[in-house]
């Protein structure tokens, strides 16, 4: 907050805020103007001003919205918006004065309220320091993550080139060394604009990176310009990021043999991420770039058994975590762990297990996976979704058959009582917070596929890959049908949340839902609308040939499970299979109504369907024999489907 003028401590920016994904590494393009906004605290400035001195707040304002930085008491996000300029929302000892454009963003609006929420971990109301982490820190870093840079007085490649070359030249000569950790910095702001950049680095210059990143011998050793490094390890990453040619170029070199080769002879690897932790996450994101970004690095780095390093790594890292150590190094620990896990999901993309040996490999990742998620000492919840996010994100692409350490045997007979996530002798607990997982993500209603599909994904997985897995997420998600005096879809259980989606528009969710709750209902017709309602579950039925009670052949087990519940068996004839839910007899409409009245009416409803069918609001259609709807030409075809009922009988909660 203390500055010299108008300094506010804005850096350059530091390298990429990358996606989480490797399918969201695609820039978009908004061109939105970054404004920095500065007041005065001016019971104190009025007396320093003259003397070069003052304190200042500061905050930045994108989109309209003014994000700004603040202290409190709760280990939470301190980060708050307020209107742009307006001092009075700040407090009566605060006055504007003056703003600053800083530059453009490319990100979308949705994007900068992510990066926010995300800079939210780090800025906690409980950390906010007056000298060493304030407003004008957060300030600082926004912009870097935010800020794109497009240096337009550079018209053309010449001018371009001049530049680079001239950095360059400076930085192959070992007589300058003083100079090139800023070389390097430059460079790798320089980076960060893609116009030329595939022509600007030339073999001969991406050679003189990698040896500045010391990447050019698997030594582990520190060098005496270790800061150097660290600035070429993250201009690497810009590079890859940035540059098609770079992405093609680097697996011509030995850098990442270099790097593997490094990274396993690293023996006690917590410590030296608390130290160096800079390095080695870079030095993984530079792998989870190029497994993302080239697919042929793949099999190069799995052939050096990069995989099988990575895991022995993160199952130093687990075991790390377990301990008590400060909160520091655990979030820099965390921090890598996701870096690795990130890495991991594209090794593992279209693997198999065609021998023992790569089944027991994915084996022991799922071991590993399975002490992670049940890790009890990060308090912290934005980082322990994170971390949840990413295992999850990998349990996507590991072979089904492989799932089978994340149900261990419980051994301890004597607390299976007390203990609710033991099932059938086998502990459930990975698969009970993957569901509470699933059950958070369910209430943040912000780009759901995004953060839903990936979980369905994985719990339908696990559930094909093991009954006991299906059986023990059933009892959760469906269990025996209590209160049927509200629609399946209404309430605040998993149960109702899935079934809204069912009907939502988001088709890729829908399907996904649908047929996770259908296994999980043994794919049994009759049981699916007995939990969801015939409403809910009509569209998964049309698409699979279903509608009409037809019966998909499985090959699910017949063993008895668990019986209606004695609410739902007394009024089980009162429920409507349509809506799912209990409805009060009614009375007949045509009550007391002549057979000529009734045709009457019957001819006017049908009539009035004709006419919606006739103006395109609507498309009658009857059940065809293969199970899908078949439009009819008119309305009164409609009886040639009335035979087919909806559902199934046998609609039992046997196992």
């Amino acid at each position: 907050m203390f500055s010299s003028g108008l300094g506010c401590n804005i850096s350059f920016p530091s390298c990429l805020g990358y996606p989480q994904d490797s399918e969201e590494l695609l820039p978009k393009m908004a061109r939105e103007p970054i404004i920095l906004n500065v007041y005065d605290m001016y019971w104190i400035n009025e007396y320093t001003t003259s003397v070069g001195l003052g304190v200042y707040h500061s905050g930045v304002e994108i989109y309209g919205v003014e994000y700004a930085y603040g202290g409190h008491s709760l280990p939470i996000s301190g980060i708050f918006e307020i209107s742009p300029r307006d001092a009075d929302e700040l407090g009566e000892q605060f006055r504007f004065r003056q703003s600053v454009h800083i530059g453009y963003t490319d990100f979308t609006e949705e994007d900068v309220a992510r990066i926010v929420a995300e800079m939210g971990k780090d800025f906690r109301g409980d950390r906010y320091h007056l000298m060493n982490k304030n407003c004008n820190h957060f300030s600082g870093q926004l912009t870097q993550h935010t800020h794109t840079v497009l240096f337009n007085d550079f018209n053309g490649f010449e001018e371009r080139e001049q530049v680079w070359r001239l950095i360059f030249r400076r930085l192959a000569n070992h007589t300058e060394n003083m100079v090139h950790c800023s070389c390097l910095e430059v460079l790798r702001i320089l980076s960060r604009d893609k116009t030329d950049l595939d022509e600007l680095i030339t073999d001969e210059r991406l050679s003189l990176i990698i040896y500045k990143a010391n990447l050019n011998s698997s030594s582990q050793y520190l060098t005496s310009h270790e800061d150097d490094e660290v600035e070429a390890l993250k201009l690497l990453c810009n590079l890859i990021f940035n540059s098609q040619s770079v992405q093609i170029q680097i697996l011509k070199t030995n850098c990442l043999d270099n790097l593997m080769k490094r990274i396993s002879y690293y023996t006690d690897i917590p410590t030296f991420i608390k130290n160096n932790n800079s390095k080695i996450l870079f030095e993984i994101r530079i792998l989870f770039l190029v497994t993302a970004l080239n697919s042929k690095s793949r099999n190069s780095i799995k052939d050096d058994n990069g995989d099988i390093i990575m895991m022995n790594i993160l199952d130093k890292l687990c075991e790390e975590l377990k301990i008590s150590i400060d909160e520091l190094s655990k979030d820099k620990i965390i921090e890598v762990i996701c870096e690795i896990l990130k890495t991991l999901f594209n090794l593992l993309l279209d693997c198999d297990e065609k021998t023992d040996n790569e089944k027991l490999k994915y084996e022991n990742l799922v071991n590993i996976l399975y002490k992670l998620l049940l890790i009890d000492t990060i308090e912290e919840d934005l980082k322990k979704d994170e971390l949840h996010s990413h295992i999850i994100n990998l349990f996507t692409v590991i072979p089904s058959n492989c799932f089978s350490p994340i149900i261990p045997i419980f051994q301890d007979t004597t607390t299976t009582s007390n203990n609710k996530n033991i099932y059938e002798n086998n502990d459930m607990t990975a698969i009970y917070k993957i569901l509470l997982f699933l059950n958070k993500r369910l209430d943040n209603d912000n780009n759901y596929l995004e953060n839903i599909s990936p979980v369905i994904v994985a719990l339908l997985k696990l559930s094909k890959s093991q009954r006991i897995i299906r059986k023990f997420s059933r009892n959760q998600v469906l269990p025996p049908l209590k209160n049927v005096m509200q629609r399946p879809e209404d309430g605040t259980t998993l149960r109702a949340k899935l079934c809204k989606l069912l009907t939502t528009p988001l088709t890729e969710i829908r399907d996904l839902v649908a047929e996770f709750l259908f296994v999980l209902c043994k794919e049994n017709v009759g049981r699916m609308v007995k939990y969801t309602g015939y409403g809910n579950a009509a569209g998964m039925f049309a698409n699979k040939g279903l509608l009409g009670g037809k019966q998909p052949e499985t090959e699910y087990s017949s063993e008895s499970g668990d019986s209606d519940t004695d609410e739902y068996t007394k009024i089980r004839n009162d429920i409507n299979p349509v809506t799912g839910c209990y409805e009060r007899p009614k009375q007949n409409p045509m009550e007391g109504m002549s057979e000529e009245q009734k045709e009457y009416e019957a001819m006017k409803l049908v009539n009035l369907v004709n006419q919606l069918a006739n103006g395109g609001m609507i498309k009658p259609c009857t059940v065809g024999e293969d199970g899908k709807p078949k439009p009819v030409q008119h309305v009164l075809q409609l009886q040639e489907g009335i035979s087919r009922n909806p559902g199934n009988k046998n609609s039992s909660d046997s196992e």
